[in-house]
């Protein structure tokens, strides 16, 4: 099977692009350009076109320029059977528009692994930063771009929570409770979550090891790197967890266990990483963890994702990104894209990696 290979881009009124188009090399591809350029812009117009969504925002107005009222995102892949087309429109208060080859999704979840992707970028600090919404968001993301079964189940189960929460609250402010209404729910909670758990407890456990070995590439192997998978469902099986928190659900309003409250611990030398690690340590953790999602893309695709490089050497000292420009070399990573605001390093960078790569300069 063919690796995926973004071969153009067309952007339409895309952040602060009014119209940018673009071949790219099959190899090494960089942007280079002053802060407010647009770099990060065009890496996130390529993942959007690969997830149907931005890596940055929640919110597709936010990517319409400013003045204008609707963005377009065009690109031509490579496949086994020659080019296919994707198109994505967006137009605030009305449905995006997401066509492959000029066939609209009926669902948009049906896109996502079709053409894998991997970011590396600054804003992955904020898995250390913020809660866990985040972190279990970036774990399904990771099992969702190789598991179409998992994806499934798991938009099923988020559905059932926020049915049940509807129903917590208006027993609350009508006063009244049915335990069969609520019953309904907790029997589909309980029929999706064991296939559910069992699937990221899979994938933590197999991915820990390609962790602490990139890490290793990384750092020169001076420290021991994991994470640990937390879940209520480690200890109980859900429906016992249901009955034990229904009188605290009932007065919160809202599900207090399950799936949709499990988190990740990352961990240097035993510690929480988030309290221990300097900023170099926590920046190379979290491009060993993107190195090893793309390693396990690989694996279970049998194809090479893309791979985005936003800005990757933010906060990273010259050994280490001399080590992480020497292991991408080696692992023949396939379609690359990154973005630099220094032009000397980035020229630099692509004529030792890719003498057949391309640097794209946007100016503000």
């Amino acid at each position: 099977m063919r690796d995926t290979v973004l071969d153009h881009l067309h952007l339409l009124n895309f952040k602060n692009h009014p119209e940018l188009e673009v071949d790219f090399s099959p190899g090494l591809n960089a942007f280079v350009g002053k802060n407010g350029a647009g770099k990060t812009n065009v890496l996130d117009a390529i993942y959007y076109l690969c997830t149907t969504k931005s890596y940055f925002h929640t919110t597709d107005a936010d990517h319409v320029r400013h003045g204008e009222t609707f963005f377009a995102i065009r690109g031509l892949f490579r496949s086994d059977d020659g080019p296919i087309k994707v198109h994505c429109a967006v137009q605030p208060s009305q449905k995006k528009s997401f066509r492959v080859d000029d066939s609209e999704y009926a669902r948009l979840s049906d896109h996502i692994g079709r053409f894998p992707v991997v970011v590396i970028s600054p804003s992955d600090r904020d898995l250390l930063s913020e809660g866990s919404a985040l972190r279990r968001k970036f774990l399904d993301g990771m099992v969702a771009q190789s598991d179409r079964v998992y994806l499934d189940r798991l938009l099923q189960y988020q559905r059932v929570v926020q049915q049940r929460n509807a129903l917590l609250k208006y027993f609350a402010a009508n006063r009244v409770f049915s335990a069969e209404q609520l019953a309904l729910y907790d029997v589909q909670l309980c029929a999706l979550a064991p296939d559910l758990h069992a699937a990221r407890l899979a994938f933590t456990s197999a991915f820990a090891p390609e962790l602490q070995r990139f890490y290793s590439l990384l750092s020169g192997g001076q420290e021991a790197v994991d994470w640990t998978y937390e879940s209520d469902l480690n200890n109980a099986p859900l429906d016992q967890l249901l009955r034990d928190s229904l009188a605290r659900d009932r007065v919160v309003q809202y599900t207090t266990t399950g799936l949709h409250k499990d988190d990740l611990v990352f961990t240097l030398n035993g510690h929480p990483l988030k309290k221990v690690g300097s900023q170099g340590q926590q920046k190379s953790y979290l491009v060993s963890v993107k190195l090893a999602q793309f390693a396990q893309l690989t694996r279970s695709l049998g194809r090479k994702p893309l791979l985005l490089l936003d800005d990757v050497f933010d906060k990273l000292d010259a050994e280490r990104v001399e080590a992480l420009v020497s292991l991408v070399k080696a692992q023949e990573f396939g379609q690359i894209f990154l973005s630099d605001t220094h032009a000397d390093r980035t020229n630099a960078l692509v004529k030792r990696m890719d003498p057949d790569g391309r640097v794209v300069v946007l100016e503000l």
